[in-house]
């Protein structure tokens, strides 16, 4: 994620790891380095601070699930960085900066979350572009791949009667035609980026040192490393 900076801490975060620091430490906990690149607590902290990834579900562990994102955001922009980005590109994040600043009630709110996360508004746009630069890619690369066939739509739709009614009534086919293409289409294209993803972490190096559970492993494949750390702290990053 490229976001190596030393923050303060939070400590919400931090009890979620089961090796909490105390207040005065000052040491960034590092949870992967996928091919060189480090994420750190920090990381994970921002990217839910700022929207950077999709929210949690209620129960889950948080940090479990976005660490999971930051690692397959960097599997993908070492791809992404093989092309140069769009002339549209700074529009669009002009914009999407916008959004972002709106989560917060104020502009003390905001510099108030820059503080807490270790980021700075230079930084956060440049997460900010990536990740537009990673939507842009994706929706390239496999948005017309994942287009369902009129068969399949019809399959889905005959299949599924239960899934498209209206005041009691069944719909037709020719009213929901174009819910069902995108509704496919989606799962289509999500299957083959979590097929694509996997291929690019077997090539990579990725060192996952968080673990939601003490001594169990994770075998998903690909060149790997997991030793049995929960949370290693680094005084060098």
């Amino acid at each position: 994620m490229k976001l190596i900076r030393r923050g303060v801490l939070v400590a919400a975060l931090a009890s979620a790891l089961s090796a909490p620091l105390s207040a005065a430490e000052l040491l960034e906990r590092v949870l992967a380095v996928v091919s060189g690149t480090v994420i750190t607590q920090s990381d994970v902290l921002a990217a839910l601070e700022f929207g950077l990834v999709p929210e949690p579900l209620p129960g889950s562990d948080s940090v479990r699930v976005v660490l999971d994102e930051l690692i397959r955001r960097e599997l993908i922009m070492a791809e992404v960085n093989r092309f140069p980005p769009s002339d549209t590109l700074p529009a669009a994040v002009d914009k999407r900066m916008a959004t972002v600043r709106a989560r917060f009630v104020s502009e003390a709110a905001y510099q108030a979350a820059l503080a807490r996360t270790g980021m700075n508004a230079v930084r956060l746009r440049d997460e900010v572009s990536g990740s537009l630069r990673i939507e842009d890619y994706l929706q390239q690369r496999f948005g017309a791949v994942a287009e369902p066939s009129d068969e399949d739509i019809a399959k889905y739709f005959a299949e599924n009667p239960g899934a498209f009614t209206s005041g009691g009534r069944r719909m037709t086919l020719d009213e929901v035609r174009d819910v069902v293409r995108q509704r496919l289409a989606r799962t289509r294209r999500d299957e083959l980026i979590g097929e694509w993803v996997l291929r690019l972490r077997r090539r990579a190096t990725v060192t996952d040192l968080y673990f939601a559970d003490k001594g169990k492993w994770s075998a998903d494949g690909g060149s790997e490393t997991r030793p049995v750390l929960h949370g290693a702290t680094s005084p060098g990053f």
